[in-house]
């Protein structure tokens, strides 16, 4: 019996998917090749009390003293929630352990 090569294949070929058009929409930062943008600029990433992450939607459009302050909260709470959900996991962990001895 022979080995079927990747060219050889008896399976249909699959439709390869391309990216969309790019945007011209201002509020969508862009690089080009070679310049770079720090993750700060963009504003903090929140974390939610169930472990997914958002960001604030109008971060651009918020004053300086604004961002400071919403830097420092978010950084508390997310602090604070993080903790919890590790806790969680451990917990799920331990529990996972224990069935199986």
């Amino acid at each position: 019996h022979k080995p079927t090569t990747m060219l050889e294949s008896k399976e249909p070929e699959k439709e390869v998917l391309q990216l969309p058009e790019a945007s011209n929409d201002s509020t969508i930062p862009s690089i080009k090749l070679g310049e770079s943008m720090k993750f700060e600029d963009m504003g903090p990433v929140i974390i939610n009390a169930d472990g997914s992450t958002r960001q604030i939607a109008n971060w651009d459009k918020m004053t300086e003293s604004e961002q400071k302050v919403a830097w420092r909260r978010i950084s508390k709470r997310n602090e604070e929630r993080r903790k919890v959900l590790l806790e969680q996991q451990q917990q799920q962990e331990q529990m996972n352990e224990d069935k199986h001895e």
